[in-house]
């Protein structure tokens, strides 16, 4: 390691160590008691849950899923790739998906699935496409369609879930009809079938529940229960003959009030007095599936697909506020991912006002798998916490992610606009160190004695326990943690990464210098306020890096590297800044001559 990299780790370093706030006046310093067990609780982790939708699928971030989904995607055309926004803009019908994609496929059909495809095959990610259900597609590109346009009009096209005659690679554009089997069948010919190539999973449409609101020129009035069975079972059937190993998501609910009552459907009330076992719509559609599943011999529904928006409100009152500054509100904040798991914590809003009767919301929709349907797995294809521009993101992505592998889900898929440090965050699992290497893919036992301050998640790749990858958050507003980790047998080394507030990146912190120390099967981790720490825990020694620092050329004393001049002019005092980086350079060649 030349002397210039030294410098550069020794500079991000302290810009971890001295991150966000310092230690409280007081110099208060909380503790956590982290325990990890390799030998207990053992989980395959999907790394489908490490995704994003498609609006950030051609960012820097190494996503392992990505799904083409959102309400842009009702009244997608994909012979002529017209698209319709509906409440979101102006019920405007335009070229919005070919803007948007590269000119190789800009003027095909589905261009916006093979555009999927294409970035899915150089991320090693799983492809999830959205199919139309809702009754009818955008006919052009010409902007906004008037009430008085409304479907059946000229401004829309039909669609057809199953076309009832032969195929063609070449869609008729002036027959006023679209054909969701025919698209499918298009994919399959073009990329390949799902195991080989092509299109891994499809999306029975997105958010069937709001269509009356989002697409109310398309399908103003309320979806039935028994419209989305139909139209579900119909459509899965049709995939399933074309490509038998393409996995099917539905129902892609928006939200709580669609797991309930499936937004207060027309028919729901008398579907529930005929069936007193169906708790709440989840039981109604994964039952349905299930006797349509027994009627023809073919799995209809692979993953129980849901979305999931906290409705927790911040402590000043608000749903999603932005008081990052405010301790109140982002303690809410950085709590509101326990609604996915925890029966103990009660989020502040209005599902809870109302008697949260399925929170936590993942057992909840484990237990009416089991009970309906099982085997299907779960999906959470929406979601966001948000805090894109804040440290507070990351650690509530980061937090998520653990979460999701903990309860077995099998897909995730952040949507957002802006989502830098959430993108860190998926970074943090996925790819920490650049190279691609990132947590492990088999979850174990680790316990956090106070989640509210931290939560922690350990992994080690198959049954090799050689090798751990430990997740650490501090949620700690003000105050630095001390997190005492506690490993059942003996590891020689430790590497740390983390995200802090200086930048919405994954940090390289090298060895961890003073913030981390391993003593055998015990480490000491010495964490900033809201930060997120990723251990590399190894039972094999570091390679020596003697011969590289005996070819290193010297420099020149007076030139110094631009880390060296950010870390010596920070706001902290030329002399406590002058012995941290001091400090930290010791250590770190001190562990060089060691090694």
């Amino acid at each position: 390691m030349s002397l210039r990299k030294t410098a550069a780790a020794a500079a991000a370093l302290f810009a971890f160590l001295c991150c966000a706030a310092p230690v409280n006046a007081e110099g208060n310093m909380r503790t956590v008691n982290i325990t990890v067990d390799t030998s207990k609780d053992r989980k395959q982790i999907s790394p489908y849950i490490y995704g994003t939708n498609a609006g950030l699928m051609n960012s820097d971030t190494l996503m392992r899923s990505v799904r083409a989904g959102g309400n842009r995607y009702t009244a997608y055309n994909w012979e002529n790739n017209a698209s319709n926004a509906g409440s979101d803009w102006k019920n405007s019908s335009d070229g919005y998906f070919p803007q948007r994609v590269s000119e190789e496929v800009r003027d095909k059909p589905g261009c916006v699935a093979l555009e999927l495809a294409d970035v899915c095959a150089r991320k090693d990610a799983y492809s999830l496409m959205t199919l139309q259900l809702a009754g009818y597609a955008a006919a052009d590109m010409k902007g906004s369609v008037k009430e008085n346009e409304a479907a059946p009009s000229g401004r829309w096209n039909k669609i057809e879930l199953v076309k009832g005659s032969d195929f063609t690679l070449t869609p008729d554009l002036n027959d006023g009809t679209v054909y969701m089997d025919e698209f499918v069948n298009y994919l399959v010919q073009t990329l390949g079938d799902s195991q080989n190539g092509g299109i891994r999973g499809y999306s029975l449409d997105n958010e069937p529940a709001l269509w009356s609101g989002t697409h109310s020129l398309v399908h103003p009035e309320k979806v039935t229960c028994a419209e989305i069975i139909e139209k579900s079972v119909t459509m899965s059937k049709a995939v399933k003959a074309i490509d038998p190993g393409a996995e099917i998501f539905g129902p892609a609910l928006f939200g709580y009030y669609a797991f309930l009552n499936f937004s207060d459907a027309p028919d729901w009330r008398d579907i529930r007095k005929g069936n007193k076992q169906y708790k709440w719509f989840i039981d109604y559609y994964l039952d349905e599936m299930k006797k349509a599943e027994d009627e023809c011999g073919t799995r209809l529904l692979d993953v129980l697909d849901v979305h999931f928006y906290t409705e927790a409100k911040g402590a000043c009152g608000e749903r999603y506020c932005a008081h990052y500054d405010d301790p109140a509100c982002v303690y809410n904040k950085l709590n509101a991912t326990r609604s996915l798991w925890d029966d103990t914590y009660k989020e502040d809003s209005w599902i809870t006002d109302t008697g949260a009767k399925f929170l936590p919301i993942l057992p909840a929709l484990k237990k009416s798998v089991d009970n309906f349907y099982p085997g299907t797995k779960i999906a959470v294809t929406e979601y966001d916490f948000q805090g894109s521009g804040d440290v507070t993101g990351a650690i509530m992505e980061a937090d998520a992610l653990g979460i999701f592998a903990q309860n077995e889900v099998y897909c995730a898929n952040l949507f957002a606009g802006e989502a830098q440090y959430q993108l860190a965050a998926i970074d943090l699992y996925t790819n920490f160190d650049g190279s691609g290497n990132g947590f492990g893919d088999t979850l174990v036992s680790c316990v956090s004695d106070d989640i509210e301050t931290s939560t922690a998640y350990a992994s080690i790749y198959g049954s090799d326990t050689d090798t751990i990858t430990l997740v650490v958050t501090n949620k700690a507003f003000g105050e630095k943690t001390t997190a005492d980790i506690r490993l059942d047998s003996e590891y020689s080394s430790v590497r740390l990464y983390g995200i802090n507030s200086t930048e919405a990146k994954v940090l390289d912190l090298a060895d961890g210098g003073s913030a981390v120390k391993l003593n055998g099967d015990s480490i000491t981790l010495e964490m900033e306020p809201r930060t997120v720490s990723l251990l590399v825990i190894s039972k094999e020694d570091p390679v020596s890096v003697q011969n590289e620092i005996e070819e290193t050329p010297d420099i020149p004393e007076e030139k110094t590297t631009e880390g060296n001049s950010i870390a010596l002019t920070l706001t902290i005092g030329i002399a406590a800044a002058a012995i941290i980086c001091a400090g930290v350079l010791f250590v770190v060649l001190r562990n060089r001559k060691n090694k």
